[in-house]
């Protein structure tokens, strides 16, 4: 399963490995050891290295290639001869490993994958530490369909995102979840057009004054038979269907409208919203804000847009003129999930930004995580030779409050001040801290 050879000295190299297929190669592959009549047990593993903590993210120049070539050779290290392997994006692996003994192996190969890829390593003379999740589908408890099996595994990764443990394994219930929200892409485009969903306000709060200077639009919608769509599936199912545009522009006007009623209830206040990548490719979104701030009476500094930090790097010519655009307009730009790709603020100090969102797995994870606190420590000191403000998501107690406060922070949201709240509420919650 996992071999227990000594991993190769560090080499440079672009040639595809022995374990390595293309994607199709690897599906194809996929598709030949279930269809074995005799087959046996298959593990699909789908591994995200996202979610990175690595200083040189920040203040050096690592290469993509350098941190692909690495993780190719530990890879070579570990794995059986007949395990395959393919690289689906920059960020994500998809590893197919047939004739397991059971499922357990699946796990346990899991384990020593992380283990290997969790320890530091230097790229481009930078340090660079991975922070790598794996999600694992099995066969034939999940079926024989190779595009179900590539789905379980992806869907687990992200499972696999929120755990101590790094990894999940889909399990049949899971799939029963998945499949309760089939049809749902139809249910959102008339709950779009009925304008049936809602947008809730979680506040931001100025570290040293503690009064809320802006609030977060996010979005949320209770389907047909009274089934809460978690967020994050809510906005799959949109970018699935083809909506997330529609969707977004629907949160843009309610926001500003909500907005409008704050102002006229006294309350002067910033409202940021996130934009997704297709947004950026409409070459009309400059017009379609200025004519939502118009309709609605809002100035222009008050409205902030949230962008992915993947975002900007992967289209960086054209996101420059997009949001040099959307800059004009007076509107202020904010990177959001900030120290999860590979950007550096080499690459952020050229973009018209104003603020930087720390991610939240950082800021949980300060108080465990040395490399976490000083990676946290260096966005914030780094953002304010470049004059950004840094926001802080997910700050749910005291301790982490009075840390990032004593690092410089400058706004903070999450459970210690508030959930994210209806208009209304807000306007209640806000009065009542004023």
């Amino acid at each position: 399963m996992i071999g227990h050879s000594p991993p190769p000295p560090h080499q440079s190299t672009t040639t595809a490995t022995q374990h390595q297929l293309t994607h199709n190669q690897l599906v194809n592959f996929l598709r030949d050891e279930i269809g074995k009549t005799e087959a046996s047990a298959t593990a699909v593993l789908i591994m995200k290295l996202r979610r990175t903590k690595r200083l040189d993210a920040i203040i050096g120049d690592t290469s993509t290639q350098s941190i692909i070539n690495y993780t190719d050779q530990r890879l070579d290290s570990l794995l059986r001869d007949a395990d395959r392997y393919a690289h689906f994006s920059d960020e994500q692996i998809c590893l197919v490993l047939s004739g397991l003994a059971n499922n357990a192996q699946s796990i346990l190969a899991a384990t020593k994958i992380l283990s290997e890829l969790h320890k530091p390593f230097i790229a481009d003379d930078s340090p660079v530490m991975l922070r790598p999740h794996i999600g694992i589908a099995n066969f034939p408890e999940l079926g024989r369909d190779a595009g179900q099996l590539l789905m379980y595994a992806d869907i687990a990764s992200d499972i696999a995102a929120t755990n101590e443990q790094g990894y999940y394994v889909y399990q049949p219930e899971d799939r029963i979840e998945t499949e309760a929200y089939s049809g749902l892409d139809i249910e959102l485009g008339h709950a779009i057009k009925a304008n049936e969903l809602h947008v809730h306000y979680q506040p931001q709060v100025n570290i040293q004054t503690g009064r809320c200077v802006s609030i977060e639009a996010l979005v949320r919608w209770t389907a047909p038979g009274q089934r809460v769509i978690d967020p994050s599936t809510l906005i799959g199912i949109a970018e699935n269907a083809g909506l997330i545009n529609t969707l977004t522009l629907w949160i843009l006007n309610t926001a500003l409208r909500h907005t409008a009623a704050f102002l006229k209830a006294g309350i002067d206040i910033g409202i940021s919203v996130n934009l997704p990548p297709k947004m950026l490719e409409d070459k009309e979104l400059p017009q379609i804000v200025q004519q939502a701030l118009d309709m609605w009476g809002i100035p222009a500094s008050n409205l902030t847009l949230e962008i992915t930090e993947s975002l900007i790097i992967d289209d960086y010519e054209s996101s420059l003129t997009m949001l040099s655009r959307l800059r004009e307009l007076g509107i202020r730009l904010s990177i959001d999930d900030f120290g999860t790709g590979y950007s550096s603020l080499a690459y952020v100090k050229h973009f018209p930004v104003q603020e930087l969102k720390i991610d939240i797995l950082f800021i949980q994870n300060i108080h465990k995580s040395r490399e976490d606190k000083h990676l946290v420590r260096t966005i914030i000191d780094l953002a304010k030779n470049f004059n950004l403000i840094t926001v802080a998501e997910g700050v749910e107690d005291q301790e982490t409050f009075d840390l990032l406060r004593d690092l410089g922070c400058d706004l903070v949201q999450g459970f210690l001040y508030s959930r994210a709240l209806s208009d209304t509420d807000f306007i209640s919650w806000y009065r009542q801290r004023t």
